[in-house]
């Protein structure tokens, strides 16, 4: 396909198909292991130390969310983690945006979804470039738009029908990026707002048109708005395990990351929080309820290891994932606790593990060079050699 060329709506569904086609055998797998399957855990009885190797034992299965979310992994309308590749124009990001609007009015009223409609100069100025470079490459916010809305641009610095956009909806040309959510009849769900260029208020704007759609944010969205916080503060906590400590501390709303270490000789979880969601006195308060000893210095605790760092999501092949650092946090909570992670992942992330398992349990070794990066920013480069690893698998596996 040509640079720039837009995805026709019969072509897409072309590309779907054939997704599916080679997705068919990995459902299962999807469902197994995500899904319905069974999260093996570690029991242990002494914790003086981490020098014996944990017994695993499967806890229940997790209660399946259903057929639904099975066909929605493999109908959904993103496309796969590999095939996502930087935009052009840059303005755009990484989204995969329509080009006619009334063709997005008439998904619209076929799916129930919103219409995102972007106004961006293209070439643009330096915040327009930024802007796509920033919420617009943020890999969370683009799943929810190319999953929760029907996204359209209309470059407002070009004569014809993107000229004719403009007057329809009052915009001016040659103007900042201006996100507007359209219902099925092309009304403003919410009223028009400028000046919205960071990722915490375009998921704040996101969230807000699902609640007027009557449409629920899904979880992934709702962890993209929390992790796009930027006041931050540190607590540590003391405790026998810090395994434990780090699955459940690490569900609790507000907290956005933690790390395994020790402190005074004592294990411990070092939790980042926004005391906007979570205050010090809280966590503390719940810290207390589950036993933890509470520390709290200027002294920074001393690390673990690498493979104490989010231990249980370290031997599940979710692992490979391109997932946020807030992502990782919940999705390890999750499996250290045998609930059903799924609620976190995008449905684009959902497809993308069945993938990953089903090469992986085919060559384990093909995946032994892959890190996820913990920069959000760098998620992009790395789902690109994720992909190229998934691409090799599957041409030797034939």
């Amino acid at each position: 396909m040509a640079a720039g060329k837009p995805l026709t709506r019969s072509l897409y569904n072309d590309i779907q198909e054939i997704e599916w086609l080679r997705r068919e055998r990995s459902a299962s797998a999807i469902h197994s292991r995500i899904i319905g399957g069974r999260v093996p855990q570690v029991k242990y009885s002494d914790r003086a130390g981490h020098g014996r190797v944990p017994r695993r034992v499967n806890r229940p299965s997790m209660p399946s969310i259903g057929p639904a979310l099975i066909l929605a992994a493999v109908f959904g309308l993103a496309l796969p983690a590999a095939a996502r590749t930087p935009a052009s124009p840059r303005e755009l990001g990484l989204v995969r945006w329509g080009s006619s609007l009334e063709a997005g009015l008439a998904e619209s009223r076929k799916t129930g979804r919103p219409v995102l409609l972007l106004f961006q100069e293209i070439p643009g100025c330096a915040t327009c470039v930024e802007f796509g470079a920033g919420p617009l490459s943020s890999p969370l916010l683009v799943d929810a738009i190319e999953s929760e809305f029907v996204p359209v641009a209309v470059h407002n610095n070009r004569p014809g029908a993107d000229a004719e956009q403009l007057a329809r909806f009052g915009e001016p040309a040659c103007n900042f990026p201006v996100l507007r959510v359209l219902d099925t009849a092309g009304r403003d769900l919410l009223p028009r707002r400028g000046g919205i260029y960071g990722e915490r208020g375009v998921a704040d704007r996101l969230v807000a048109a699902l609640a007027v759609a009557k449409r629920p944010a899904p979880g992934y969205l709702e962890l993209a708005r929390e992790e796009a916080g930027e006041e931050r503060e540190t607590a540590a906590f003391a405790m026998g395990c810090y395994w434990e400590g780090e699955a459940t501390l690490g569900a609790l709303e507000g907290v956005v990351a933690t790390r395994t270490g020790f402190l005074d000789g004592e294990e411990s979880v070092e939790l980042s929080f926004d005391p906007r969601v979570i205050s010090y006195p809280e966590l503390v308060k719940r810290a207390a309820a589950l036993k933890c000893a509470t520390v709290r210095s200027d002294e920074t605790a001393r690390a673990a290891r690498r493979s104490d760092q989010e231990f249980y999501l370290g031997r599940s092949t979710l692992r490979f994932l391109p997932l946020t650092p807030l992502q990782a946090t919940r999705v390890n909570a999750s499996l250290g606790s045998g609930v059903d992670p799924a609620r976190w992942l995008s449905p684009r992330q959902r497809t993308l593990a069945g993938e990953i398992d089903a090469a992986f349990r085919r060559e384990p070794g093909r995946f032994a060079r892959l890190e996820r990066p913990a920069s959000i920013a760098a998620l992009p480069a790395y789902e690109r050699d994720l992909g190229a690893a998934l691409a090799r698998a599957a041409r030797a596996g034939g």
